[in-house]
Formats: C-alpha cells, sequence, structure tokens
C-alpha cells in the first residue's frame, strides 16, 4: 500500500463487513434469544450502511488525493 492509498484499505474494510455479516448468520444457531435480537439492532445493523457511507466518502477523498498529486506535479513541471 502506497502512501495516500486509501482504496487497499477500503477493500480491506469491505472484505471484514462481509467476513462479519457471515459469521454473524451462522450465530442464530446456537443463540437465538432477544438478547441476539437487540445486538443485531443496535449492532450489526448498522453496520451495512455505515461501512457503505464510509467507502462512498473514502473514495472520494481518494480522488481529491490523486487530484491534488496530479496538480502539484503539474506545478513541479512549470517550474
Amino acid at each position: 500500500m502506497k502512501i495516500g492509498d486509501l482504496n487497499t484499505g477500503t477493500i480491506r474494510l469491505t472484505r471484514a463487513s462481509k467476513n462479519l455479516r457471515d459469521q454473524w448468520s451462522e450465530t442464530i444457531d446456537h443463540w437465538n434469544d432477544q438478547n441476539r435480537e437487540d445486538f443485531d439492532t443496535n449492532y450489526i445493523q448498522p453496520l451495512g450502511p455505515q461501512v457503505t457511507m464510509l467507502v462512498a466518502v473514502v473514495h472520494r477523498l481518494q480522488d481529491v488525493f490523486e487530484q491534488a498529486e496530479r496538480d502539484l506535479s503539474d506545478k513541479d513541471r512549470e517550474d
């Protein structure tokens, strides 16, 4: 991962989120009560939209970094 590369971390986060959802779905076989439902509602379900929003923001930030790098590179060529 190079300096300023946010995509690698985003990919890792997306994979970890999917892995968590997959593992969580298996817990219902062993844990199926109100506490599980509460935990799911309060902690697991909000993660999906939060990760999606974070990935979108990080992609936008990556675009800004890339544009800044291009702008600085162009400025160096002018000097």
